[in-house]
């Protein structure tokens, strides 16, 4: 199971470093996949959406692109539907490594839109199917300086973060409610925010990937 919880912060952070990141963190822009969107915040997503952010390498966003837009299973992808029923949002952030070995944010919405192909289990691959429900970063100097810290937690503790990736699950109220590596298990997921919403929707499909009733 790929999907591991790494631990979120060293013992004695003070209050004021978490405040403090709090406020990057809500002050990243995002622009929303769908054509004629404006770009916004972070903060303006408090209280409507919970923000689902997954960094890794090219082979990582390109799982987690095609696990949204193809159907890879016997049955139809849902995942997208799901995820807008529990106000979830995904940000996507595609990292590179440099010829010195420093970790870097690349063009993700670029990479995303042009470069995905599918492979032979994707059916009915669509990379827009996602649209509704995928923002991409933008200011890639922005998002590294906060992500920065979170790949350095997770790399100590032995994870290859291009490989791997990493996720960060944030809470309507702007605060982190899971960190993790690996591709999100979407079920697991999008059954978490069910809960927190004290309701469960089920997940219509096969049990394997799409979750099942």
């Amino acid at each position: 199971c790929g999907f591991l919880a790494y631990r979120e912060w060293k013992v004695g952070e003070s209050n004021l470093e978490r405040i403090a990141r709090g406020g990057k963190l809500a002050s990243l822009v995002v622009e929303p996949a769908s054509v004629g969107s404006k770009r916004q915040q972070l903060s303006s997503y408090r209280r409507f959406y919970r923000v689902l952010i997954a960094a890794g390498g090219q082979e990582y966003i390109s799982k987690l692109a095609r696990s949204l837009t193809a159907d890879q299973l016997k049955d139809t992808n849902i995942i997208p539907e799901k995820l807008i029923e529990t106000d979830v949002v995904v940000v996507p952030v595609l990292l590179d490594s440099t010829d010195t070995g420093k970790l870097v944010v690349r063009d993700t919405r670029t990479f995303w839109k042009e470069q995905i192909t599918p492979e032979e289990t994707d059916r009915n691959f669509d990379i827009s199917r996602a649209d509704s429900v995928v923002a991409f970063p933008v200011s890639s100097n922005q998002w590294l300086d906060y992500l920065d810290s979170e790949i350095a937690t997770a790399s100590k503790q032995g994870f290859d973060v291009l490989e791997k990736g990493i996720t960060l699950t944030v809470k309507k109220n702007g605060r982190i409610l899971r960190r993790a590596t690996g591709q999100p298990p979407w079920p697991d997921l999008i059954g978490t925010m069910e809960v927190m919403d004290g309701s469960r929707f089920g997940m219509p499909g096969d049990s394997e990937r799409y979750g099942g009733p």
